[in-house]
């Protein structure tokens, strides 16, 4: 009888053991620097797919391990329901796509996205892992801010690259200027950082958006602003400062930005391009928007042709020649298949998840937008201290009135899945360890 009473107890302390999701073999902070060297090899094109990839079987490990158990935890449901709002209508475009094969195989390597997500989640179940990757991200950010003002004051940046068509391109090298875009994404790690000395956040401000303003991306600029705008109403609230105060520095960081603007020939032909969009001249609105008011025309007219489920996701190209006008400037012949192709995709988050997934991928879009926002208003204060540097991040890159990177080509997808993750991760920490680790610090 005791025998009995013994082997079930063990039974049920194995299958407790099982169950139960964060009761790990493996370590988190093992993988804390593996999610950063994502980040830091992110401006490297392909190389970032090998932390992934070991992020992508890790999280296979513990869907394996854990089951229906991992499901339980607010941050893995939260996580789930985002991705799927933007994956399933994916795999439904797959079916009539312009290019099945394409459409099929991003539909089918896009799943090393969730997968990774969900070790990220698990990686950061512990407030120590998460506050050490808050620090390296401010730290790499840092290093990209100094990295180009150097190539700006020089010509050329720590590694030897020079600027690319006029303008700061930094780390990411002399092709494909990924620098506007990506550096707002990342400011809020190093503005935040420096919260405690005001006057030292105020500096990276000044000296990240002068980086931000050179490097020439006007969606770029829209990014960094929606940063600081938060940063200013959060920092308002915290302190308790006096609008006027605030609005003083406000002013005298736009004046220095203003100078920057107009003390650079790039910079400067920038904001006279954009400044075309209040001509009331078509051809001067095409201009302004760098050619993007032909390219949108065609995606509407790809979205009335093909309303349901779109072109197919990545597909854009291959569909663009039968909807654009004579003497397109976005049409070519591919060399190698000789087959017409025209733009790559939309510019525009709205516009190309419409035109690739249609109007089921919006509404999948639509309620990806609904679940962050609810989960945000629903956090606790703390929670939302907490995750605040990954939630103005995600706003730096999917705020929908904005133009885009592609959001579902391979390199940025990187970026927004994984911030999407350490969002989920810092807003709804896991619950099962939560009871035995210390208080969460505040950043």
């Amino acid at each position: 009888m005791a025998t009995s009473t013994e082997g079930a107890a063990r039974e049920k302390a194995g299958s407790t053991q099982r169950n139960t999701p964060m009761t790990p073999s493996l370590k988190p902070q093992h993988f804390t620097w593996l999610i950063f060297f994502c980040f830091l090899l992110f401006p490297f094109k392909r190389s970032v797919e090998l932390p992934l990839l070991i992020m992508t079987i890790g999280g296979g490990v513990l869907l394996y391990k854990y089951g229906r158990a991992f499901f339980q935890e607010p941050a893995v449901r939260l996580f789930t329901l985002l991705f799927a709002c933007i994956w399933l209508p994916m795999l439904l475009s797959v079916t009539d796509s312009y290019d099945v094969k394409k459409s099929g195989g991003t539909v089918l390597v896009f799943i090393r996205f969730y997968l990774a997500g969900l070790l990220i989640i698990w990686a950061m179940s512990k407030p120590d892992q998460l506050s050490l990757l808050f620090k390296l991200l401010a730290w790499l950010t840092a290093f990209w801010v100094v990295d180009a003002l150097f190539q700006a004051a020089v010509g050329q940046d720590f590694f030897g690259y020079t600027n690319a068509s006029s303008r700061l391109n930094g780390i990411f090298g002399e092709e494909g200027l990924k620098l506007g875009n990506a550096l707002p994404v990342l400011a809020p790690f190093l503005l935040l950082a420096l919260r405690a000395k005001p006057a030292l956040m105020l500096l990276a401000a000044v000296l990240t958006g002068a980086v931000v303003i050179l490097a020439g991306s006007r969606g770029g600029w829209v990014s960094f602003g929606l940063v600081c705008i938060w940063l200013i109403l959060s920092e308002t609230r915290r302190r308790d400062v006096a609008f006027w105060k605030i609005g003083a520095v406000v002013a005298l960081a736009g004046l220095a930005g203003t100078y920057a603007v107009f003390e650079t020939p790039a910079a400067k032909q920038r904001l006279d391009q954009t400044l075309l969009l209040f001509s009331g001249d078509e051809a001067k609105i095409d201009q302004a928007l760098s050619l993007r008011w032909t390219l949108w025309k065609d995606a509407f007219a790809m979205i009335d042709a093909h309303p349901v489920n779109g072109v197919g996701v990545r597909a854009f190209r291959y569909a663009y020649p039968e909807f654009a006008q004579p003497n397109d400037p976005f049409l070519s012949i591919n060399e190698a298949s000789g087959r017409p192709t025209g733009a790559f995709y939309a510019h525009q988050i709205i516009l190309e998840v419409t035109t690739e997934t249609g109007l089921i991928g919006l509404a999948g879009l639509g309620l990806f937008y609904v679940l962050l926002v609810r989960s945000w208003r629903l956090a606790s204060q703390e929670r939302r201290i907490q995750s605040l540097p990954f939630a103005m991040a995600a706003l730096a890159w999917i705020f929908p009135l904005n133009t885009h990177p592609s959001f579902y080509t391979a390199q940025w997808s990187v970026l927004i899945w994984l911030i999407i993750a350490l969002l989920c991760a810092s807003l709804l920490p896991l619950q099962k360890t939560a009871a035995t680790l210390p208080g969460r610090q505040a950043f």
